[in-house]
């Protein structure tokens, strides 16, 4: 006969109660609750930064407090090294999160408006060679960078695929990471006053998202949710953001459910991306960053003196706003820019559509033309 086995000792903290298969588990000491604690502390910290500059933003009543305000809150508090961190599980959740909302911008009513893309998204194509072509001429020839890092820190947008690019050449993987998180950070935190400008306000602000039934919610998750993991498994860009707004256009442009997310849900979703953006400033040497700074800004004006061009093309062409326009050729900052467009109201099913098409697009050439490129150019010449 099988003998009973022992009770664990209460107050033990070596075991607890058997599991349904008979199994042990063993509680966490002490020890360990107070690691665990400390690893969370700098994924508090950032929300808590985030969401007091995104307070201060709104408290001023500028534009995308929640998104703006708590880019810049986050980035200086890199740069002044406190610790901050973004997990990845977490950062996926926010991804399927923000593609949810980005899929709520559709509506059984704009469906009819994607025949008028074509024209639009080709011109997008256009602005990614112009605006790289354009500033790696001044990085290479004007700021002198070697021909690696130019190319790679002018490319706008998909910063992951640029770094796994760059990794194991003889980029100056520094000063791209620089330049791209600098870009990323202005159009994040600036661009938002000059679309104000330039586009009038809607009759009562942005439009309010309707309430969400818990049913219509857990609809949106769970499809969001699979979707994103296909999408990922599939080796889509952006797979879990991409996956997620594909879901949710589906089930909005088919009048499935017209709700989005509660702002209890969005909120934190918007400071989860400014965490996201700013964190990449962490560990950046001052000395490096204030040598990199001035020749950034000029390659950043340069690209966004393009993407406006070509965005003023866009109006002229297609029936589209500035605002919309403005943010679907902002150079960079996919998730970034197809916040700012819910958050401000501009036609978020557009600018998520364009900067997905950009994404997709710089992440699929960018690699084949640099090694393209690479081996025209042949080995970098001895130091």
């Amino acid at each position: 006969m099988r003998e009973p086995r022992p009770a664990a000792v209460a107050g033990s903290g070596t075991e607890d109660d058997a599991g349904p298969t008979g199994g042990t588990r063993r509680a966490m000491t002490w020890t360990e609750w107070r690691a665990a604690a400390e690893r969370s502390l700098p994924i508090l910290a950032g929300f808590l930064i985030a969401g007091a500059g995104g307070l201060v933003f709104a408290l001023l009543n500028l534009p995308a407090p929640w998104i703006a305000g708590s880019t810049l809150a986050v980035s200086v508090a890199a740069l002044l090294r406190v610790p901050l961190a973004m997990p990845n599980r977490l950062r996926d959740l926010l991804f399927i999160l923000l593609g949810i909302s980005m899929g709520s911008g559709v509506s059984p009513e704009s469906v009819h408006r994607f025949p008028q893309w074509p024209l639009s998204l080709a011109i997008v194509a256009l602005s990614v060679g112009l605006i790289t072509g354009v500033a790696y001429l001044y990085f290479r020839r004007v700021a002198g960078w070697d021909w690696r890092t130019a190319f790679l820190a002018s490319v706008p947008g998909a910063l992951s695929y640029v770094l796994a690019v760059a990794i194991g050449t003889e980029a100056d993987i520094r000063r791209v990471v620089i330049s791209q998180s600098l870009r990323v950070l202005l159009l994040v935190v600036v661009l938002p006053f000059g679309i104000v400008g330039l586009t009038p306000p809607a009759p009562g602000g942005p439009p309010v998202p309707l309430p969400a039934s818990w049913t219509d919610l857990a609809l949106l998750l769970a499809a969001g949710a699979a979707s994103g993991l296909l999408a990922e498994r599939a080796g889509l860009p952006a797979g879990r953001l991409t996956g997620a707004f594909v879901a949710s256009a589906v089930l909005h442009g088919a009048g499935v459910v017209e709700a989005n997310l509660p702002p209890w849900l969005l909120i934190p979703s918007f400071l989860g991306i400014s965490l996201i953006v700013g964190v990449r400033f962490a560990g950046t040497d001052l000395a490096l960053l204030r040598s990199t700074l001035g020749t950034s800004l000029a390659g950043f004006l340069i690209g966004g003196a393009c993407a406006v061009l070509c965005a003023w093309g866009t109006v002229l062409l297609v029936s589209v706003g500035w605002g919309p326009s403005l943010l679907a050729f902002a150079p960079g900052g996919l998730e970034a820019m197809t916040a700012l467009s819910f958050t401000l109201g501009l036609d978020p099913a557009f600018v998520a559509t364009h900067q997905l098409f950009r994404f997709m697009g710089i992440a699929l050439f960018v690699p084949a033309v640099f090694v393209a490129l690479d081996r025209r150019a042949g080995p970098p010449p001895p130091p």
